[in-house]
């Protein structure tokens, strides 16, 4: 049976955060009123909450997924809220050392950006659907979308905050980062190719 808990957490949850003020509550920055809901019911609970947050009435409420990591070995964002961490394509399973925390935006159909990015059950990795082929997976074989959410990203927004330089990767489909030294390994062989790709915005808590 696939697993599908990337979209719901092991206590049947994920992240409901909705638009709000860019400052909020006593002039609270954003990021930082996200990073201390977050961080406050992790540490009462151990798990993570659902949250729906508004900004003001008529705003369309954007679902946000945590649990997304850099792996420092083959640059590639996976989802560690499952017991498998996934296969690398540099060897063994992906090293999180060193990631901040990435949110995704998750299941919500009217918010601006390029859809159809998809979480892999095999290998942990977020990479693109839209295309002929699904991508080559380090698990073996292809990239199996089956259990995932349909995950939306920001795609050459200069003014959205957040982390640049994430790349789609045209040999694999995958999402990588693009701003270190090392290209990252890629499942298809060689290192990642993002010459065709734009430039990704990841909210990074």
């Amino acid at each position: 049976m696939a697993s599908n808990k990337n979209i719901q957490n092991k206590d049947g949850k994920f992240f409901g955060f909705g638009k709000f003020d860019s400052v909020f509550n006593g002039g609270q920055t954003r990021r930082k009123f996200l990073k201390y809901m977050m961080l406050s019911a992790i540490g009462v609970t151990g798990t993570t909450v659902t949250l729906s947050l508004w900004h003001k009435p008529g705003f369309t409420q954007v679902n946000r997924q945590g649990d997304w990591q850099w792996c420092r070995k083959c640059q590639a964002l996976s989802f560690v809220g499952n017991d498998s961490l996934g296969a690398c394509p540099a060897g063994g399973v992906h090293d999180h050392r060193g990631s901040g925390q990435y949110v995704l935006i998750l299941n919500s159909p009217n918010v601006k950006g390029q859809d159809n990015w998809r979480w892999c059950n095999k290998c942990q990795v977020l990479a693109f659907a839209g295309n002929q082929t699904l991508g080559i997976c380090a698990a073996g074989g292809v990239h199996n979308h089956q259990g995932s959410g349909n995950y939306v990203l920001k795609l050459n927004e200069p003014n959205y905050p957040g982390q640049k330089e994430w790349r789609w990767c045209i040999k694999c489909q995958e999402l990588n980062f693009g701003g270190n030294d090392s290209l990252g390994s890629c499942p298809a062989g060689g290192v990642h190719n993002n010459l065709s790709s734009g430039d990704y915005t990841l909210e990074i808590l």
